[in-house]
């Protein structure tokens, strides 16, 4: 038999043994039994616990929609491939490679670049001013890229009527994740 305990008129713990088995009594006396399926978040009256009203269209798109934007920004930072390299693209990552597009043709010769390349040890490649101009183009087509799918992904969430259901883990460009 589960015990909940409610705050304000909503359940926000529910134990699975009596709490007089592993709390001091005053602790304990802020639960009270209940059915089987409670759950945190559901109403208290003070007499009967009921499952909250499911959440309109709206906010289940809403929660979906996080989500997906969750989804783009962790895939804006899985690197960008140039020729046979993938390159960092977090933003402190951006910054370096913005500064090194404004030195063009004054980047240090011979400039060791540590790249995102998974294969060990450590891949370091010879920075270029080319190097640097396709990472730059690379990192914008990307978010291009990444930006569309996640569009494709709001209309077609938005469209159906299990938002809460929407799987959006297809259609993204490739990332270092896939192996590409």
């Amino acid at each position: 038999m589960p015990f909940a305990k409610s705050n304000n008129g909503v359940v926000d713990h529910v134990l699975q043994v009596n709490p007089a088995t592993i709390w001091p009594p005053a602790t304990a006396a802020l639960y009270r039994a209940a059915s089987e399926g409670v759950a945190v978040g559901w109403l208290d009256d003070g007499q009967a616990f009921t499952a909250p009203p499911a959440a309109s269209l709206g906010h289940r798109q809403a929660a979906a929609w996080e989500r997906i934007k969750a989804e783009r920004d962790r895939r804006k930072v899985l690197g960008v491939k140039v020729g046979a390299h993938w390159f960092h693209s977090d933003d402190s990552s951006r910054i370096q490679q913005l500064a090194l597009m404004m030195m063009g043709a004054g980047i240090p010769p011979g400039l060791q670049w540590k790249t995102l390349t998974t294969t060990p040890p450590p891949v370091f490649v010879t920075m270029t001013q080319a190097l640097a101009a396709g990472i730059f183009q690379a990192t914008a087509a990307s978010d291009a890229a990444i930006f569309q799918a996640c569009e494709v992904h709001r209309v077609a969430m938005e469209a159906s009527g299990t938002p809460e259901a929407y799987d959006f883990s297809g259609g993204w460009p490739a990332s270092i994740e896939d192996g590409a």
